[in-house]
């Protein structure tokens, strides 16, 4: 059966210019049919896969000049107790670390972690700093077929060790990652900046203080940060880059705030910002195309939303004081659509307050199926209905805003679809979506606008 592929989240320019402290860049999604349905520079490298550091957050931006209040991390179990760190602390979560590793290292997970290499390109392009790399995020964060991860195995494997090692290491699921900036020496700890979030950290070693002096004031830190105790810890390898390798630092920083804009989410700010972005965005395609929702020719769709980007940069331009000035003659934002998408006959464009924006190919079949349900009994109709049914890259509320212009019509489509006599939309069809979307219904909301701190705008050239 033909299918939805998986959503792709393609990294545009600004739809916002740089607006006070901060600047968006809205990320789109594109659905595309039919197609099967189905994952250096002048650096110094400390190995400290099996060593740890701890880093506990500031309660303020960097610039805010506010007093320092560190912030304890417990578990995402909730109910943990949190514990001071120390060098015995420090000492036992490295043993913990060498121990998780071996534990990696079985045959068993060859495959997956080959899987997870290929879609790095492979071994071949790949340097040790960066399989290095990709070996703690395979261990720490990759989830295997069945939903588990590496961590989660081990310490199911280790009934024996105390519930707080326990916690900690589950803890180690949640990744902080740099760059970050090195802000000064506090004791036995370190102070960075963490470009992407804007959040301080306190960064301690087990491998001793003598560490730090790799890493002097204005360095930049390459590196992975995950919880230990009232703080964090270092996981994987640190790359140092030099103070004057700034723009290499802030070019990492850019794109990973585009790639994974929830790497910014840590900061209440910056989330609440960027829904207040996503926000406008929708009100000003609102503006341009007069609904939230409208279903173009695929011919069209490059150019009508290359229009939209255009419209959006005048209007920012217009209503934002000294906008004009600080970007001078930006040019519109461009999002290439994929050439499939194009090739179909419509393409819907839909920007749900919650979801964003998004695009969906051959909308059109699968709206007039909604419309006359006896038209599923044509095999092209019926396979992309199931399409955007059985795909999570198709948002559930776009099959609901299909379903509640006549709720009568979608219990009949489903009944003919799924051959369920009795299927009745208002009562089954939020539990179907469901089954049918578990991994969305499983993913906090998020917006699809990425918060740019005003030092990252300025490198981009958005200020």
């Amino acid at each position: 059966m033909a299918g939805v592929a998986g959503m792709k989240r393609l990294r545009s320019s600004e739809h916002a210019v740089a607006n006070g402290a901060a600047a968006a860049s809205s990320r789109s999604r594109v659905a595309r049919l039919p197609v099967p349905a189905r994952e250096r520079r002048h650096e110094r490298v400390v190995d400290s896969s099996t060593s740890a550091a701890g880093v506990s957050v500031i309660g303020s931006s960097p610039e805010g000049g506010s007093p320092v209040e560190w912030r304890g991390r417990g578990s995402s179990g909730g109910g943990a107790v949190l514990v001071a760190v120390d060098a015995a602390l420090l000492d036992r979560a490295g043993e913990l670390k060498r121990e998780l590793l071996a534990f990696s290292r079985q045959p068993r997970y060859d495959r997956a972690f080959s899987e997870v290499l290929a879609r790095q390109g492979g071994s071949e392009v790949l340097d040790e700093y960066r399989l290095m790399m990709l070996w703690d995020y395979f261990v720490l964060e990759h989830r295997l077929r069945s939903g588990r991860t590496i961590v989660e195995q081990f310490v199911d494997a280790h009934a024996e060790l105390p519930r707080q090692e326990r916690e900690m290491l589950l803890g180690w699921r949640d990744v902080v990652q740099g760059p970050f900036e090195v802000q000064r020496r506090d004791g036995p700890a370190l102070i960075v900046v963490n470009l992407v979030d804007d959040l301080t950290y306190r960064v301690r070693s087990n491998m001793g203080t003598s560490v730090f002096r790799q890493m002097p004031r204005r360095s930049f830190l390459i590196t992975r940060l995950v919880p230990v105790g009232e703080e964090w810890m270092l996981s994987g390898p640190t790359s140092v880059l030099r103070p004057a390798e700034r723009e290499v630092a802030y070019r990492l920083a850019f794109e990973m705030s585009m790639r994974t804009p929830e790497a910014a989410y840590r900061s209440p700010e910056k989330l609440a910002r960027a829904w207040e972005m996503q926000r406008a965005d929708r009100q000003r395609f609102v503006g341009f195309f007069g609904a939230d929702l409208v279903v173009v020719p695929g011919d069209q769709a490059q150019e009508r939303l290359n229009r939209f980007h255009e419209f959006c940069r005048d209007e920012v331009l217009r209503t934002t004081p000294g906008a004009a000035r600080r970007s001078g003659a930006v040019a519109a934002p461009v999002v290439e659509l994929p050439l499939d998408l194009v090739e179909s006959e419509t393409v819907a464009l839909i920007y749900d307050e919650e979801d964003g924006l998004g695009f969906y190919a051959e909308f059109g079949l699968v709206e007039e199926a909604f419309a006359d349900p006896d038209l599923v009994r044509r095999r092209r109709y019926r396979e992309h209905v199931l399409s955007y049914l059985h795909d999570d890259s198709v948002e559930p509320m776009v099959l609901r805003r299909l379903a509640e212009r006549d709720p009568d019509k979608a219990s009949v489509l489903f009944r003919r679809l799924l051959r369920r006599p009795r299927f009745d939309w208002a009562r089954d069809g939020e539990e179907l979506l469901r089954t049918a979307k578990a991994a969305y219904f499983a993913r906090v909301p998020r917006p699809r606008v990425s918060p740019v701190s005003e030092r990252l705008a300025a490198y981009a050239g958005l200020q």
